[in-house]
């Protein structure tokens, strides 16, 4: 499983940090197999960072603090909304529409990039409200960090917990996870989409979460239907312009659901194959249903083209 895999790193010079790959056979037996390049340290793993802030959600809608259709401005009354033009469509933004990431704005909002140009103490509640929104929401993806950082907020609100400990708490304990590091903003909210520090190993047991349908050692930790809702087609995103010439490989980022990319044939038919969350710099969480198979990897490789070579090879 691995040998390919490591000297296509070593001849190709990439900045691989690890792989591990865990196969659950029909008979019973897991199979695991890990190569790690470098010792396997806890890192920033991006936006994977994104499917674990999806989970701790789902807790928060277990406890019945909210649900799918909850208005998103109803947590958030004490924000001043002074762009006029979004006060129709953002009276129509529901929770679901910030786990699927469309609220309406046509860029994608609290990337690093984006953030380090912001006037120094930006309150980023009120920025991504009042960032133009053009479309209603629902109607139109765009890629983005804030509308995990808007569910990061609200849960904080009415739990009184920093989001991080909330998750740790309710999620990552039970995967035998010491508390991590989450980086926040200056408003003391999690970032949510990024910012987590997890080593692989911790990383893996994830993708293993999601594969058992939310199951972790016997234990139920989440909800089955949550695990499926999460990797069912939200917004078909295929012949989106970013998305339309990549159909062709394995990681064709079909469809999106809450907070994880869907992938199929090429095509807008369903049933889907796998699905996966990716960061950047070359981290990568994969599950194939089909396969049985978790495949998680950690880099720090800035050029993540040649990660989509190798996996046409290991995932079906």
């Amino acid at each position: 499983m691995l040998e390919k895999f490591i000297k296509f790193v070593e001849d190709k010079a990439l900045g691989v940090d690890s792989i591990i790959i865990t196969i659950d056979r029909s008979n019973g037996v897991q199979e695991k197999y890990a190569h790690h390049f470098v010792p396997d340290a806890r890192n920033n793993i991006r936006s994977i960072s994104k499917v674990v802030s999806c989970l701790g959600v789902y807790k928060a809608m277990e406890r019945r603090f909210f649900d799918l259709d909850s208005d998103v401005m109803s947590f958030f009354g004490d924000i001043k909304i002074r762009n006029y033009g979004n006060i129709a469509p953002l009276s129509k933004l529901k929770i679901k529409h910030l786990l699927n990431l469309t609220m309406g704005h046509e860029t994608g909002l609290m990337f690093s990039k984006d953030m380090k140009n912001l006037p120094a103490g930006t309150d980023f509640i009120e920025y991504i409200l009042n960032y133009d929104i053009r479309h209603d929401p629902g109607t139109f993806f765009v890629y983005n960090n804030a509308a995990t950082y808007l569910l990061c907020a609200i849960v904080q609100r009415l739990t009184g917990m920093y989001f991080g400990d909330w998750v740790h708490g309710t999620i990552l304990r039970h995967l035998g996870i010491e508390r991590p590091d989450w980086e926040k903003s200056n408003q003391n909210i999690c970032l949510g989409a990024s910012g987590l520090y997890l080593n692989n190993e911790e990383m893996h047991r994830i993708g293993l979460l999601l594969l058992r349908g939310g199951n972790y050692e016997n234990t139920q930790i989440v909800d089955s239907d949550w695990v499926n809702a999460m990797h069912t087609p939200q917004f078909l995103t295929a012949n989106l312009a970013e998305y339309a010439a990549k159909q062709k490989r394995c990681i064709n980022k079909m469809a999106y659901g809450y907070h994880l990319w869907i992938c199929g044939d090429g095509s807008l038919e369903y049933p889907k194959t796998h699905y996966f969350v990716d960061g950047t710099d070359g981290q990568f969480l994969i599950v194939s249903p089909k396969q049985r198979m978790v495949l998680t990897i950690l880099s720090h490789q800035k050029n993540m083209d040649p990660f989509y070579e190798i996996l046409n090879d290991y995932i079906q």
